[in-house]
């Protein structure tokens, strides 16, 4: 029987599609005390889980539905001005999902890294330290190698407009299941805050008037622009754009979804959460002294390399279309496939090893260097659709960069919760961090001897007998070769490990997940 393809959004949880508005976000990671209790706390709350038809309402009310716009510049509003909306979600582990519903042929939630958990995934296979993680995403030292007790059961995802409304709702979540009182059903095992750079209105205002430092991350880049299109609910791609997905890429049971989960899983979808420290001291230092090694990116300031390592500028212009960064019409820009760069045989634009164009490849997964003057083939495979995709939805936490440490180190923590929904964690997340980013020779046809080198902002060098990692990095058209700028350990973001979770339906949670 044919998958559905259209999503019920007021069926699915809001921080899938859209995304949750948000400038403070709070993550309950929970342990599950008392099963039985707990499903009457979910019936309980499962009417009050925020949907995407209640986000899409509220973002189309101040005029900012993500994605309704491409290339829309972001805004912001003032604390006192925000119109007020807080959201709750919800998502399970594995653990989580053994607690509530019999695991049995037909009913079995079964995506194997969902079962496996972020820390058997990324260190046994990945390309995680052990040492490097948090205590909190790794087992508890001398816990047994087979026993994943220690894993938390779910996560609560709650969102608001302002730092107290954000408190206030927390507390209201905790009570819902009881915490504090002698009927509790969970218990916190830790929690994590964000927030939106700037989220408290105090930051000081560019020339232009405008907030600086609003929808970016810690290293100064705009984030989340680039967004996969999910077929029936965001606009049709526009000329140039990449072509919308089937739904069933993010979420489980639809159309494009090849798994077979149980009738209850549909309209789901699985989370990767993880938790990333950005030294933004070292990262700036690293992008002004390694400029001065090529002549047409010593610009003083680092500001080219940064940006030529970034795949775009930090105002969100995509090096690809601009690579002067001279041409602000191209802000938040996305009709670009980089097919243009392999006609050279080099890439003088956007490197091959970019961190936008490792993370999403575009026309470096069918076209093939040695057939570029074949424009039948080429268009030919460019109806070739890449299912590797991720819908990104994290937030920045920790204070912003003093001028003692920028003048020095990183001294306080900082960095980006990420998240990212997708219908199979393999061909999603684990392909993106364990298969493409810190593969040199990746992406496969680029004419570059050696290969285009590893992802300079998320790669990682987990041994010391690892070689180290390079970018392939041209610096005048007429160069036969590239540059190979060394990496080292790409010391400026750490990789501190998270969990894989699930995020029901609305319907599931009411039913299956909490029936008696």
């Amino acid at each position: 029987m044919a998958k559905k393809t259209e999503v019920d959004i007021g069926n699915i949880q809001g921080s899938i599609w859209p995304r949750l508005p948000k400038y403070y976000e709070a993550f309950l990671f929970f342990k599950i005390m008392d099963t039985d209790v707990f499903k009457t706390h979910l019936r309980s709350i499962a009417g009050k889980i925020t949907t995407g038809a209640q986000c899409r309402e509220y973002f189309l009310e101040i005029d900012d539905l993500p994605q309704s716009t491409p290339g829309k510049p972001r805004t912001d509003i003032p604390p006192e001005r925000r119109k007020p909306f807080e959201a709750v979600n919800i998502s399970f582990s594995y653990k989580g999902i053994e607690k509530l519903v019999m695991q049995r042929r037909g009913d079995k939630l079964d995506d194997e890294l969902h079962i496996r958990g972020m820390y058997k995934d990324m260190v046994f296979e990945g390309p995680d330290d052990p040492n490097l993680l948090a205590d909190e995403y790794k087992p508890p030292k001398g816990h047994p190698a087979d026993n994943d007790q220690w894993r938390v059961d779910g996560l609560l995802i709650v969102t608001a407009q302002t730092k107290d409304k954000l408190d206030e709702k927390v507390e209201e979540v905790k009570r819902s299941f009881g915490l504090g009182t002698p009927s509790s059903s969970i218990e916190i095992a830790y929690e994590k805050h964000g927030n939106l750079r700037n989220a408290d209105g105090k930051a000081k205002k560019a020339q232009d008037g405008t907030f600086s430092l609003h929808g970016k991350e810690h290293f100064g880049f705009e984030d989340e622009i680039s967004q996969p299109q999910i077929r029936g609910l965001d606009p049709e791609p526009g000329n140039g754009h990449q072509r919308n997905i089937p739904p069933g890429l993010i979420f489980t049971g639809l159309d494009g979804d090849k798994a077979k989960h149980p009738d209850w899983a549909t309209e789901g979808s699985f989370l990767v959460f993880r938790e990333i420290v950005q030294k933004v001291p070292e990262f700036d230092k690293f992008m002004r002294e390694s400029s001065k090694q090529i002549p047409s990116f010593d610009d003083g300031t680092g500001e080219k390399l940064a940006a030529y390592l970034m795949g775009r500028w930090k105002n969100g212009s995509p090096v690809e279309l601009d690579p002067d960064g001279t041409k602000p019409e191209y802000i938040f820009a996305d009709n670009f496939d980089y097919a243009k760069g392999h006609t050279l045989l080099k890439n003088t634009k956007c490197p091959f090893a970019a961190h936008i164009r490792k993370m999403r490849p575009r026309a470096d997964l069918y076209v093939d260097t040695k057939h570029t003057e074949d424009e039948e083939e080429i268009a030919a495979n460019e109806q070739v659709s890449n299912t590797n995709l991720i819908i990104r939805r994290g937030i920045t936490f920790g204070p912003e960069v003093d001028e003692v440490e920028e003048a020095e180190e990183t001294k306080h923590k900082r960095g980006i919760y990420f998240l990212c929904y997708q219908s199979d964690i393999r061909n999603g997340f684990n392909m993106l961090i364990a298969r493409w980013a810190s593969n040199r020779t990746f992406a496969p046809n680029t004419g570059v001897e050696g290969g285009p080198g590893v992802d300079p902002i998320i790669s990682q060098r987990s041994h010391p007998e690892h070689p180290e990692g390079y970018v392939s990095i041209y610096d005048q058209p007429t160069d036969e070769r590239p540059y190979k700028l060394p990496l080292s350990f790409v010391s400026w973001t750490d990789q501190r490990g998270g969990e894989y979770f699930f995020t029901p339906s609305i319907s599931a949670l009411k039913t299956k997940l909490s029936e008696e």
